[in-house]
């Protein structure tokens, strides 16, 4: 039987791996998307929106996992770039929702294009087809565990 210290040791080395890998995405994301002068939180500020839709702050602030103060900062550049507005929200009179607006769609689905393929093939690269389908199967079997305990 291992002892606590020999466990507090196994794990720690994946989670450092998984946020090693994220800053590497994140870090390569910033490298594609520079020229058209968006940064890698601000995409996936607009990538969550667009697949929601509408959504609240404090949805949005729980999918990308920031503090609401940071989510209003990002917010409001945001919706100083033309891209997001905020909208009241019909459930809660004090609350509001979010959304793309056109130009907020048209720069997500620019982005989108720009760095699909060549990130996940950036990404993968040193992969087999077999390494990169267990790899998703375990990662999404990690966040389903996660999904089932909140």
């Amino acid at each position: 039987m291992k002892s606590t210290s020999d466990l507090f040791n196994d794990i720690i080395p994946l989670g450092r791996l998984i946020y090693m890998a994220n800053q590497k995405k994140d870090r390569l994301l910033s490298e594609y998307l520079s020229p058209m002068d968006i940064t890698a939180s601000q995409f996936k500020t607009l990538c969550s929106i667009r697949c929601q839709g509408r959504i609240t702050p404090g949805e949005l602030k729980k999918a990308l996992s920031v503090d609401l103060g940071a989510l209003t900062r990002m917010l409001d550049r945001l919706a100083c770039k033309g891209w997001i507005e905020r909208l009241p929200n019909p459930n809660d009179k004090r609350g509001v929702l979010v959304q793309l607006t056109p130009e907020g769609a048209a720069i997500s689905e620019e982005c989108h294009q720009l760095v699909g393929t060549d990130l996940h093939q950036e990404l993968t690269k040193n992969l087999s087809a077999e390494e990169i389908a267990t790899l998703e199967l375990l990662l999404k079997k990690i966040l389903s565990e996660s999904e089932e305990e909140r």
